[in-house]
């Protein structure tokens, strides 16, 4: 079986920049404090590794793999690697930097739940307008919703932006990811099926009740 090299690490090699976006729900583990889901990073080749500063993150070749981490001193051509939370992984040279990170675009700001379910109760609206659903589908994008307010009332105010567990989705990224993809559909027109938008809303109301119930019942499995 052919292995596909990392793309970023492709691009680096080629004295390419790499542009890419944290996905949500993703683990990021000893880096947490420096990064978060949804930024969009730049990663640029580094071509004169005197314009490394201490606080930049890097992009390095550590041990067999490969990481993003922080230059936290410098002492003659050699970088002491660290993580957001201060544990030093070790000195490494400048030739076991690929990249540095040259651009951090802030994700679009995330409404409350609540007015995320207002926002999607609109798109399907919409969505049904743009569709000429009849009334059964209508009624189905309805207790959608209903569903999606029951799970977050139980869920409550203060867990709706956490994450259940490790690499599980909060309910807040669950809803953003759901409006973005009907909002998207409603404004302009499309020839994919309203079922494909009620099996994925009830998709997300399976999800809203997994996370309901890992956390009220977790500690039962």
């Amino acid at each position: 079986m052919v292995k596909h090299k990392d793309p970023l690490v492709a691009a680096l090699e080629e004295g390419f920049s790499f542009t890419y976006t944290i996905p949500d729900g993703g683990d990021l583990a000893s880096m947490r404090a420096a990064l978060k889901h949804g930024q969009t990073l730049t990663v640029s080749p580094v071509s004169d590794a005197s314009q490394i500063k201490r606080g930049d993150i890097v992009f390095l070749k550590w041990r067999d793999s490969y990481i993003l981490h922080l230059v936290a001193d410098i002492q003659d051509e050699r970088f002491l690697i660290v993580n957001s939370l201060g544990k030093e992984n070790g000195w490494v040279s400048a030739k076991d930097i690929l990249g540095w990170v040259t651009q951090i675009v802030e994700p679009e700001p995330r409404p409350e739940v609540p007015e995320l379910l207002d926002r999607l109760e609109e798109a399907y609206q919409s969505l049904a307008g743009s569709l000429q659903v009849d009334e059964e589908a209508q009624a189905r994008l309805s207790a959608i919703l209903a569903d999606l307010r029951w799970y977050a009332a139980r869920i409550g105010q203060k867990r709706w932006s956490l994450q259940p567990r490790k690499n599980r989705w909060s309910l807040e990224q669950r809803l953003w990811h759901l409006l973005r993809r009907v909002k998207s559909a409603g404004a302009a027109p499309s020839t994919t099926p309203v079922t494909f938008f009620i099996d994925r809303g009830k998709e997300c109301v399976g999800q809203a009740a997994d996370i309901c119930t890992l956390f009220e019942y977790g500690e039962l499995e």
